[in-house]
């Protein structure tokens, strides 16, 4: 009778152990079909992943390849791309008994696009991504971690065709659920940097709290020894210019309280040279604006320090922002006469992204 039992029972494991090795082979298909449903329900967009990873010993799962692209209109490139995206639970704050997850993106791709019509355009997607991805993971995202990213600005109706990319971006966003237990303050800090134009130096700094009914932030960016032949294709685009040589320094510096905001926006131009005769006599047209443009910038820019610079200060709402537009005339000429913009954030250094992150 002894061995009878202990017979059944070592069926029963076994039949318990095939089972659970049966699940945990089948379980990666179900969630990409069920991470594949949860993408194809966006508005005007249709998400997809190829693979899905599961590392159930670190509570963690890894998203292959995944793509979102708009389905109404024809727009030649993906909203967003990814080869992977991990999500798991974030450790450092399990020892803080705090039960919340991470994700980390590897090479995400993000494509803006400007059209002449909506339907041809694509912009930051209306439903909320928060609420998407705490449908495919169970925990409140804490920590986001992005390697190697990209952002681009496209125009393809425009000539020449026009692609403002930042590559080589690197992010780390901390607190995003604003938990006491997890950080001195209540506010998500967010830190990025990454190239413009594959040339340049983007710094960036964000404060917010992710939870405010209106924007609620700090934000500080600043750009450096950025060539301006770099912005050609943009500036042919939209001006009608062409910069042969020079630098540009941008600083911006913003402050959102309750839906309403206050700022400064401070482009300073090194060196510029928009304007050459051995270049831009093909279009008579052409010829004569931008030696208007540059004859003007050469007029009022700082001599003694070869900089054309100027503050744009924007204030008021987010449904209505007002540039002061004669603070930025006078700012023009003070830059010109009195002192010259340095294009810098003074007297702070913005932190650089932390080296060693998973």
């Amino acid at each position: 009778m002894q061995l009878i039992h202990r017979s059944k029972l070592f069926w029963f494991l076994v039949g318990l152990a095939v089972a659970l090795v049966v699940i945990r082979m089948l379980l990666p298909f179900w969630v990409r079909d069920y991470v594949n449903k949860r993408l194809s329900e966006l508005k005007d967009y249709r998400g997809h992943v190829e693979e899905v990873d599961l590392s159930l010993w670190r509570g963690a799962y890894k998203i292959r390849n995944v793509k979102v692209v708009k389905t109404s209109g024809d727009v030649p490139v993906p909203f967003f791309s990814a080869p992977l995206i991990d999500l798991s639970v974030e450790w450092e704050a399990l020892f803080n008994r705090a039960f919340v997850g991470e994700i980390c993106f590897q090479h995400p791709v993000i494509n803006f696009v400007k059209a002449p019509s909506k339907a041809g355009s694509q912009a930051p997607l209306d439903e909320p991504w928060t609420l998407k991805i705490k449908q495919l993971f169970p925990l409140k995202i804490n920590r986001a971690v992005v390697h190697d990213g990209e952002i681009h600005y496209r125009d393809f109706h425009a000539s020449p065709k026009v692609d403002v990319v930042i590559d080589e971006v690197r992010m780390l966003a901390t607190n995003l659920t604003n938990s006491k237990k997890l950080s001195k303050t209540l506010h998500a800090s967010v830190t990025m940097e990454g190239r413009p134009l594959r040339a340049g130096d983007l710094r960036m700094k964000l404060d917010l709290n992710p939870y405010a009914t209106k924007p609620t932030f700090n934000l500080e960016t600043e750009i450096k020894e950025l060539p301006l032949v770099k912005l050609n294709d943009f500036a042919k685009a939209y001006a009608a210019i062409t910069f042969e040589k020079g630098t540009l320094r941008l600083a911006t510096e913003f402050n959102a309280r309750k839906g309403d905001f206050d700022g400064y926006v401070e482009p300073v131009f090194e060196h510029m040279s928009i304007f050459s005769p051995k270049h831009d006599s093909d279009n008579p047209i052409s010829f004569v604006w931008q030696a208007i443009v540059g004859g003007l910038t050469q007029l009022i820019r700082n001599h003694p320090t070869d900089r054309f610079g100027t503050r744009v200060p924007v204030h008021g709402s987010f449904d209505n922002p007002e540039p002061a537009i004669l603070t930025t005339v006078v700012n023009v000429f003070r830059n010109a006469i009195i002192k010259a913009f340095e294009g810098t954030l003074h007297e702070k250094d913005l932190p650089k992204v932390p080296q060693d992150q998973s």
